[in-house]
């Protein structure tokens, strides 16, 4: 599924939630230009997804068409289905990880980061008797300015750190190092 399917999905939800939604409110909660919009909802019009009727002189209101409710059909399910591939992906490369770490004695994580990722880390733990001991913030990474880094838990024996976000991902690693934090020994990332 590419942007510009993603963004007719969004379009016709947005459409579907408020029949009087004009282009400006559009083009903000798609975060796209005005102009862009407009060139957008005129080719979803051309091709008969949508309809648009004129209430007042500067005032339209729009609505899916049945061809537009099939797209929408068909997009969704596009996008479920991509979905589940990537939930699954993620899922197996992180129970080769966990399978990894198992494999080297540790049985419990602090984990560094948040989102999916980390997500499915903490779902798969216990199938490899892995003991969730902490998640660590990663607040302090959205700071342009400042990055005061958080506390680092005391590792004991067959504990590590799993840095589980991408992004800034080697600012954490030069904080661990930094701490004498050995990659490896102390943490490991994906």
């Amino acid at each position: 599924m590419d942007n510009e399917e993603l963004r007719t999905l969004a379009l016709f939800e947005k459409v579907e939630k408020n029949h009087s939604i004009n282009q400006r409110q559009l083009a903000k909660e798609l975060d796209i230009s005005l102009g862009l919009t407009n060139a957008f909802i005129q080719r979803v019009l051309q091709k008969g997804w949508m309809r648009a009727k004129q209430v007042s002189p500067r005032r339209w209101i729009y609505f899916l068409t049945p061809q537009g409710a099939l797209e929408k059909s068909r997009l969704t399910g596009s996008y479920l289905k991509r979905s589940v591939f990537y939930f699954q992906d993620l899922k197996r490369r992180v129970n080769d990880k966990l399978e990894e770490l198992s494999a080297q004695g540790v049985k419990g994580l602090h984990i560094y980061g948040k989102g999916d990722l980390t997500e499915v880390v903490s779902l798969c733990l216990p199938l490899w008797n892995i003991q969730l001991l902490s998640m660590i913030p990663t607040d302090h990474l959205s700071l342009s300015d400042s990055h005061e880094f958080p506390a680092l838990p005391q590792l004991d024996r067959n504990e590590k750190i799993l840095i589980t976000t991408i992004e800034n991902a080697d600012l954490i690693k030069s904080y661990l190092t930094a701490n004498q934090l050995l990659e490896k020994e102390h943490w490991s990332c994906f």
